[in-house]
């Protein structure tokens, strides 16, 4: 028992800052998203990885696809509505961009919306925990299938390195990481990094110009840190979606057409702020941080309607055009705020009591359009083409206000009970004005909702057998949580606050190490049962409405597996199998989807990664990910295949610097990964899109040690 409470101890010095020191050490890994306080991750009981930085640094991971490639049923799907920065991960069979949450250094990134995932910086990055399945007392009613949380090094900790690289389709890439000088007692650290990422489609690029800069006092009293974050990532968005209507795939289009208006942009600037106060006192130790966040989107898009080019000119519409497009200013602000205090009442029971606000308030200015396009993906001048068919204003805003609670006992060395409960209060308003091309009102109206409910969670772990480095660990848990339903913020103006969802999940599972460590491998079994989900019912009039009641349930297995072959030589290993199905949903078409499959859900996943990371000299990895066969509509009339991608990454490192070469989906796979939301609302036709991979690519680079 005093060696465990040592461990954490020692642990939680290191991460005040939710960073910690690399991952070279004999201490087992620890975590801080499911506790708030580090713990080692074989005592907490829930499905729980944890990716060191060096490693994601070693495969030349860039993206949350190629970073998350080794985590058992996760997928860090890129691109999606949100650009070709972005990613729509799927954790526990659940694609949605708003059913996981995004937390970097303990503030979840993207506030009270949807993970801001476009301007998530992998560099200068210690550690990403991935815990599966909601977290529903220590970041309320944001998340239901898991959380990702992306930790930094700490304010003077940050190694000092320089990087620059170069590759396919224009690419490019430099970085600089370093701890800036103390001043006395305060430590500080600033990673600077700008890169373009290029495409082999059309007219689809982005780039980043990205500062973080942390700091860190001790105050005597208390200990005071700071952080500073701006990004700035004009995008080129994505148009050549695989294209639906009905039944009917789009596959005669060509795969890098980008269908587009001409001037296309999704430009974001991001600024972001974060301080906070920590210090123990005779309650315990006590921490509190205060977020500011502020995000303007500039945005200029447009969508094909599928069936323009074989039913010419507009797909029997009547205006001659092929696509619909809208430009949209959007402003986004974020507020968050939490105190809580962690203490131990006894050597053995530790309580972590608090509470939150999150605040979040978005305003967009849209004007729709529609434009002419030919098939190969160039915009030509036509008659009726940019005008202003529809104007539309709205806004919407959240509070969410949290109390809550979580004990960690350990009654006996061998068990660890979690038990935590949260009160929620939750409160969110819209409003929203639309005109058409006659400056006539067509829609004026809001919308508001505040709900106030409990969630929790409860789970224990039991350690079968330890020896010294070799231990079996079997652990179970429960969780209840729930979540407003997403805003996109899109161009449309119609605004309808519905009830939250909810979401009852169960897991049971084993963590296990063996051949004195070298072996770790954590199996586990989940269902998720999701309820009063969004769907659709008549309104008594015959027209077809949002509503909620909607029922689903995600169910499966996962195994993830890590082996030291032989001295810097590792073999990763995973596999899951999703079930996840509609068990009460009604279509906007008024027809029942019960029984079906959740759209772009694979029965299976799994993987293979070969690692080797020798301090210097050669080092290589290769990772291939699986995902199968997946249902592309609600109907499950339209099938895609499953597919591999393989990332590889080769470099000698020098001592003082390094050469690097990295492959990214050399398989070339093109298979549509992540559906849009935007395309089959803003097409006048109704089509539906889905998202590709990005094409194969190459980078090459350097890097140096500057300390």
């Amino acid at each position: 028992m005093k060696s465990k409470l040592a461990i954490v101890a020692a642990a939680a010095v290191v991460t005040q800052a939710y960073a910690a020191e690399p991952e070279a050490t004999d201490l087992p890994m620890v975590q801080v998203t499911a506790t708030r306080q580090a713990e080692p991750v074989d005592d907490v009981p829930a499905s729980i990885s944890v990716i060191g930085g060096d490693e994601l640094r070693r495969r030349g991971a860039n993206d949350l696809r190629t970073a998350l490639g080794l985590v058992a049923g996760v997928e860090g799907t890129p691109g999606g509505d949100a650009g070709p920065a972005g990613a729509v991960p799927a954790i526990w069979g659940l694609r949605e961009a708003d059913a996981y949450l995004l937390v970097v250094d303990g503030v979840p990134w993207g506030g009270a919306f949807n993970p801001a995932t476009p301007s998530l910086d992998l560099t200068g990055v210690e550690r990403i925990e991935i815990l599966r399945g909601a977290a529903p007392v220590m970041f309320g009613a944001t998340s239901f299938s898991g959380v990702i949380h992306v930790i930094h090094y700490a304010a003077g900790k940050t190694p000092a390195t320089a990087s620059f690289s170069g590759g396919s389709y224009g690419s490019y890439g430099a970085a600089l990481t370093a701890a800036l000088p103390k001043l006395g007692g305060y430590s500080q650290s600033l990673t600077a990094n700008v890169e373009k990422r290029g495409d082999a489609a059309d007219r689809s690029d982005f780039h980043r110009y990205h500062a973080l800069y942390r700091g860190a006092a001790d105050l005597g009293a208390a200990r005071f840190h700071v952080d500073g974050d701006v990004s700035v990532l004009p995008q080129k968005p994505n148009g050549n979606l695989l294209l639906r209507d009905g039944g009917t795939l789009h596959t005669e289009l060509p795969v890098n057409a980008n269908y587009n208006p001409d001037g296309n942009k999704l430009n974001q600037e991001r600024y972001h702020l974060v301080t906070g106060l920590d210090g123990d006192a005779g309650l315990g130790h006590w921490a509190t941080t205060l977020a500011f966040t502020r995000t303007l989107d500039n945005i200029n898009r447009g969508f094909l309607r599928g069936n323009v080019f074989a039913n010419p000119p507009d797909d029997g519409v009547g205006d001659g055009l092929q696509a619909d497009g809208y430009s949209q200013k959007r402003g986004v602000t974020d507020v968050y705020f939490d105190a809580h205090v962690d203490t131990h009442p006894l050597s053995n029971f530790n309580l972590t009591y608090g509470i939150d606000y999150l605040h979040g308030r978005g305003a967009e200015h849209a004007v729709n359009y529609g434009y002419c396009i030919d098939a190969s993906g160039h915009e030509y001048a036509c008659a009726g083409a940019h005008g202003q068919d529809e104007i539309v204003r709205s806004d919407d805003t959240r509070h969410f206000l949290g109390l809550y609670a979580q004990t960690d006992w350990t009654p006996s060395e061998l068990i660890d009970v979690i038990a935590g409960l949260r009160l929620n209060h939750t409160r969110e308003s819209a409003t929203g004005t639309a005109l058409d091309n006659t400056g006539a009102v067509t829609f004026d109206g809001s919308d508001s909702r505040h709900n106030t409910r409990l969630s929790g969670v409860l789970g224990t772990s039991f350690h079968v057998w330890k020896q010294g480095r070799d231990e079996l660990t079997l652990y179970a848990d429960y969780r209840n949580s729930y979540k407003p339903l997403a805003v996109d913020f899109g161009p449309e103006a119609e605004v309808q606050v519905l009830k939250p969802e909810t979401a009852d999940s169960y897991e049971a599972g084993a963590k296990t190490q063996l051949l004195d460590g070298r072996v770790d491998v954590d199996a586990s079994v989940f269902r998720m049962d999701f309820r009063n989900s969004l769907t659709y019912q008549d309104d008594g009039t015959g027209n077809i409405v949002r509503a909620n009641g909607g029922k689903l349930r995600f169910q499966g297995f996962e195994i993830e597996s890590r082996v030291e072959l032989v001295e810097h030589l590792r073999l990763a290993a995973h596999y899951a199998y999703h079930d996840a199905r509609f068990v009460h949903f009604t279509r906007d078409n008024g027809a029942s989807a019960d029984g079906n499959r959740v759209e772009m859900s694979p029965y299976q996943t799994g993987g293979l990664g070969l690692i080797y990371a020798a301090p210097q000299g050669f080092n290589a990895s290769l990772v291939a990910d699986y995902a199968g066969p997946r249902k592309l509509n609600k109907s499950n009339t339209v099938k895609a295949g499953g597919y591999t991608t393989l990332d590889a990454a080769l470099g000698y490192d020098f001592g003082r610097w390094a050469l690097h070469l990295n492959g990214y989906n050399l398989s070339n796979r093109r298979d549509p990964v992540a559906e849009s939301e935007l395309q089959e609302s803003v097409t006048v036709t109704h089509t539906a899109g889905y998202y590709r991979l990005p094409a194969r690519s190459v980078m090459a680079g350097v890097s140096f040690k500057l300390d």
